[in-house]
C-alpha cells in the first residue's frame, strides 16, 4: 500500500511537471507569434520595401521587445499570497487571454487590408495608412494585454481583496473587506464576445482605492463572494 500511494504520487509529480513544461511552450509560442508581425514587417521593410529604414527599424525594434518581454514573462510565477493566521483564501484567478486574442485577431483584416493597397493599387498612402495604424493599435493592445495578464494574479479571502503584479517586481494593491464602499461589474466590448467580465473593487478615490479584476471568467461568483463580507 506504501509502495502504491508513493507511485501514485509521484505519477502526480511528473503529470504536472509535464503540463507545466506543455503550458510554457504555448506560451513560448504565443510570444513569437506575437512578436512575428512586427519583425516580419521590418524585415521585409529591409529587404526593398519603399518604407523609410527608419520605420522599419521601429517596427522591427518594436517586436524584438515584445519578443523579449514574451519570453521572460513565460515562466513567470507570482508567490502565492502569504495569509495571515485565521484568514481563508476565497478565490484566486488569473486573467484570461481571449479578449487579448480578440483584438489581435480583429486588427488582421485592417493590416492585410492596409499592405493590399499599398502594394497592389494606385490609392493614396493615406488610406492603406490609417487602416494600418487601426490594426497596429488593435494588434498592440492585444499583444500589450496579453503579456501583462501573465503577470497579474487576483486573490480574494474573507478579509481582503489583493491584485498581485510581478514583472521585473513585485506591485500589490489590496483592498481590506471593511474597507470596502462599493463593488459593481462591467464589461467591455471584447469582454462581452468573449464570454467575460470585469469586478471594480473601490474603497474610495483614486487609482490606489481601486482593483479592477478584468477578463475574468464567470465573474458573477466572486463578486457574490465579495458581498458576501459585508453579511
Amino acid at each position: 500500500m506504501v509502495a502504491s500511494n508513493t507511485q501514485v504520487r509521484i505519477n502526480a509529480q511528473v503529470g504536472s511537471r509535464t503540463s507545466s513544461q506543455g503550458t510554457m511552450f504555448r506560451k513560448i509560442i504565443i510570444s513569437f507569434l506575437i512578436a512575428a508581425p512586427f519583425l516580419g514587417a521590418g524585415a521585409y521593410g529591409f529587404a526593398g520595401s519603399e518604407l523609410p529604414n527608419w520605420a522599419s527599424s521601429v517596427v522591427f525594434l518594436v517586436g524584438a521587445l515584445l519578443a523579449v518581454v514574451g519570453l521572460v514573462s513565460v515562466d513567470r510565477v507570482i508567490p502565492p499570497l502569504s495569509l495571515v493566521a485565521g484568514e481563508d483564501l476565497l478565490v484566486s484567478r488569473h486573467p484570461t487571454m481571449r479578449p487579448a486574442f480578440a483584438r489581435m485577431i480583429l486588427s488582421a483584416p485592417f493590416i492585410v487590408g492596409a499592405w493590399y493597397l499599398f502594394e497592389f493599387t494606385l490609392t493614396p498612402y493615406v488610406f492603406p495608412f490609417v487602416l494600418f495604424v487601426v490594426g497596429l493599435f488593435l494588434f498592440f493592445k492585444g499583444s500589450t494585454r496579453y503579456l501583462r495578464n501573465l503577470n497579474i494574479t487576483y486573490t480574494v479571502t474573507d478579509r481582503r481583496v489583493v491584485q498581485q503584479y510581478r514583472f521585473l517586481r513585485l506591485n500589490t494593491k489590496e483592498i481590506p473587506a471593511a474597507r470596502i464602499i462599493s463593488i459593481s461589474e462591467a464589461c467591455s466590448f471584447f469582454e462581452i464576445i468573449t464570454g467575460r467580465g470585469s469586478i471594480i473593487i473601490s474603497s474610495g478615490i483614486g487609482e490606489r482605492q481601486t482593483i479592477r479584476m478584468q477578463y475574468i471568467s464567470d465573474p458573477g461568483p466572486i463578486a457574490e463572494s465579495i458581498r458576501r463580507l459585508f453579511d
